[in-house]
Formats: C-alpha cells, structure tokens, sequence
C-alpha cells in the first residue's frame, strides 16, 4: 500500500480544468489526462514525438524545472505510449492554432513551454474555478464549496485510475507511466485494482448470469430464512 493513498480527480474536475485553461495550452490537460504522462516529459515533447496516424506519443526527453532538456526520469520512462482519438484531434487543433515544427507546446511568445509558466497558469486557472463557485454560491444564497486541492500529477493519477477501472494489468500500468517496476506502481495504485475475491465474485457472477433466479435481487426475507441479518 503507498504511505497515503491517492484520490484521482473525476471526470467533471478534469473537464473543469480544462475549461478554464487559456486557449494556447488547453490540449496540455487532454494530452496528461490521456496519456499520464509527467509533466516534464509532456514539456519535452517535440512536434515529430507524436505519431498521428498510429495514435502513439514518444518519451524521448523532459524539460527539467531550470528549464534544460534531460533524458527520462529512468530508463523505463523512454517509451511509447498510446493515445486515443481525443488526445490527438486535441493536438492536431492545437497545432493547427499555434504551428511549431519543434516543440509540441510553446508559450504565446514562441519559447517552449517552461515549468514557471506551466505552474502559473495553472495556479490561475484553479483560482478561476474557485472564484466561479464562490459568485455561482452568493447568487444562490449558499455557502461555498472549498474545491478540492489539485496538482499538475493528479492528471497522470486520472490517467492510471482510468485504465485500472477498464481492466487494465499491473504489468500494462507499469509499462505506460514508466514506472522503473512493477513494485512502484502497486505502491501507489494497488487499493484502486479489485481484490481477487471482488474479482472472482464478478466473474463467477457474468458466467452464470442465465442462472440467475428472479430479478436477482435477494430480499431482506429470504436473508432471514438463510439465518442472515440483512
């Protein structure tokens, strides 16, 4: 189990952030939601790491905080990950508002992308969100809701709840964020996979599906018949 459990966003706050992002980097969230990707891998990113017609992006490299390019964080983080259709129409409308034939993301004066803008438009863009609710909570004459604390990584967390609820192994987790092993990945995401009595409970229950008796579902009075309480 990892020293505290993390609680990916939902949907609905990944939608919101990406809503109130400026235009010239929205396809930042859609692109590190959809490919859990590290933020300093996603800076890295050059135009031609990207292959439309296959639906893949490559780590090659990341862009360090001090703003120098480096090589992955380890070995196993140079990879190929898959992405889908909304990932990259999301780059391809990018690209076709903001040309590079370099890097993926570049700032509104040309420069890459650079951690010290990244923190700050995402700063705003949840101060944005924060604001919103507290003028939505004053017209309705309730009290405001505190939105939940957010980091940039949260969206790799979105990323790898995502597969692990569609079925995902530990081994294909690893293999897409990178992870050095297996080990790593099972630290921080182990209480998000079923247990195996879970799972042997949902697959017992999908084979024998044509068995089930009624409207399968077990009232309270044949709990008490069983000698169970409800």
């Amino acid at each position: 189990m990892p020293d505290e459990e993390v609680t990916p966003p939902t949907v609905a706050q990944v939608e919101a952030t990406d809503r109130a992002m400026p235009p010239y980097i929205r396809a930042v969230i859609v692109t590190l939601a959809g490919s859990g990707l590290r933020i300093g891998e996603l800076l890295g990113l050059k135009v031609s790491d990207v292959d439309f017609k296959a639906g893949a992006i490559r780590v090659e490299r990341q862009r360090l905080q001090s703003g120098t390019i480096g090589p992955p964080k380890t070995a196993k983080s140079r990879r190929t990950v898959p992405v889908g259709e909304v990932v990259t129409d999301a780059l391809l409308t990018h690209l076709a508002a903001r040309p590079s034939k370099e890097w993926l993301f570049t700032m509104e004066e040309g420069e890459p992308l650079n951690y010290r803008r990244w923190k700050t438009e995402w700063n705003c863009a949840r101060r944005t969100l924060q604001a919103a609710e507290n003028e939505a909570a004053e017209r309705e004459g309730r009290k405001p809701v505190e939105l939940p604390h957010m980091v940039t990584h949260d969206l790799r967390h979105f990323y790898a709840s995502a597969l692990i609820a569609g079925g995902a192994i530990v081994k294909q987790v690893q293999l897409v964020l990178g992870h050095a092993s297996a080990v790593i990945t099972l630290r921080i995401y182990a209480h998000l996979w079923p247990d195996e009595e879970d799972r042997t409970r949902t697959v017992m229950d999908a084979v024998l599906g044509g068995l089930r008796t009624g409207c399968g579902q077990v009232g309270d009075a044949t709990r008490v018949i069983a000698g169970q309480t409800a």
